[in-house]
This record gives C-alpha cells, structure tokens and sequence, in this order.
C-alpha cells in the first residue's frame, strides 16, 4: 500500500515531465532544417538533464517511502537507479525491465554531463537521439511508474514497509 501523498507526488512528477516532453517536442519543431543556435542546444541539454532529474525525484521519492537510505558516494546516480532494475534491491519494487533500464540509461549519462559541464558546449547531434526518443520513452516509463500506482492500494496514512 502507498500513502495518498506518494501517489500524488509522483502523479506530478509525471506531469512536469509530460511538460518537458512538450517543450522539447516543440523545440524540434523550431529547429527542423535548420543549424541549432547555442540557446537552442542548452535548451535541449537541460531539457534531458531535467527529465532525468524527474525519474530520480520519483525514485527517491519511493525509496523514502519505502524507508531504505538513498545510495551515497560518487556513484549513488547509477546505485539508486540499479535498486529498481532487475535484481534490484530487495525492499523496493522492480520497475525497470531490461529494455527500459537500456533506454534510460543515456538519459542518466547526459544528466551526469550536463551537470559537469556547460550546455552550450553540447552538440545537437550527442543529444539528438535522445530528444528524439524522448516522447516514446516517457510513455513507457508512464506506464510503468502508472502501473505501480494503480497496483498500490492507496492508503490515506503514511505506512512504511520495514526491512
């Protein structure tokens, strides 16, 4: 069972992601047959980092809920991604499959150069398969995080698994 406030934390994570999907899709739009300008490029470089930003909101969301310690050290990025990969942590759910773990990993990658680095210095064509895959993947990974809520009695208390 998950708490009335994950469900609806999580429901608006997955709507200001919906809404970079739009920008972003829009930005494609502004740009076809045309050189990028370096405004346009940081667009798209924060676009990415930020919509990978958003599925580690969600995560760390879950983690706290199911009241396991967020992954520290240098490499706590791809340790709490990998807790919800198949084997995964054993207090929280598997929700990435081996296909969607393979797509969202670049987007985990980006995030990690955008964060270190400038967004200017970005070329479209090193984001490019990612902006344009982004819509398709957030309606899988919709489903997913959707398929977890709705299997999830919602309870109006918080109530956390112990391990």
């Amino acid at each position: 069972m998950i708490s009335k406030s994950l469900h609806e934390e999580i429901s608006i994570e997955l709507e200001l992601m919906e809404k970079i999907v739009h920008e972003v899709a829009s930005l494609i739009e502004d740009v076809s047959g045309r050189p990028t300008t370096v405004r346009e490029r940081t667009a798209g470089a924060a676009f990415l980092a930020q919509f990978y930003g958003g599925i580690e909101n969600i995560l760390k969301r879950i983690h706290r809920y199911y009241n396991v310690p967020l992954p520290v050290g240098e490499t706590w990025h791809l340790d709490l991604f990998r807790r919800f990969c198949e084997p995964g942590h054993n207090a929280l759910p598997m929700l990435f499959d081996k296909k969607l773990a393979s797509l969202l990993s670049p987007f985990r990658k980006f995030r990690h150069v955008v964060h270190h680095g400038y967004g200017f210095q970005i070329e479209w064509d090193s984001m490019a398969e990612g902006l344009y895959s982004l819509e398709s993947v957030f309606r899988d990974l919709s489903v997913v995080f959707e398929s977890f809520l709705i299997h999830q009695p919602i309870v109006d208390h918080v109530h956390r698994h112990q391990s």
